[in-house]
């Protein structure tokens, strides 16, 4: 089974965004974290295939936790998901190694495709 890590603090976007996911892809399994440290736990133990990253998380940023992905040589593909859309935010995420880097509100409607061509290209 896949598995996808949705890190994001905001719980009821968190919740649309599994009930959206996890009907359009049931042979996937998602999990979630809300910080850095609940993130970087679950990516040690579970090696995800996927994870979608908040930048704006308390503590530690979502860009900390790609950091944490890539310098730990994790094979797990990054797709960012942020109210903070900057110029500035969009290419240092892409320089780090994320694949894809999302606006919340503008982008919503794409998640499930991209997820999907990151599934059906990961197998």
């Amino acid at each position: 089974k896949t598995l996808v890590l949705i890190v994001d603090d905001n719980v009821s976007y968190v919740e649309r965004m599994l009930s959206i996911l996890s009907e359009d892809f049931n042979t996937a399994s998602f999990h979630t974290a809300g910080s850095y440290d609940e993130a970087t736990t679950l990516i040690d133990e579970l090696n995800p295939q996927v994870a979608m990253l908040d930048i704006n998380l308390p503590g530690k940023s979502g860009i900390d936790i790609l950091n944490y992905i890539k310098k730990e040589k994790k094979n797990c593909r990054v797709i960012m998901i942020t109210n903070h859309a900057f110029e500035s935010y969009r290419k240092k995420c892409i320089e780090l190694g994320a694949e894809h880097f999302l606006d919340k509100s503008a982008d919503f409607e794409k998640i499930s495709a991209i997820l999907g061509n990151m599934l059906n290209h990961s197998n």
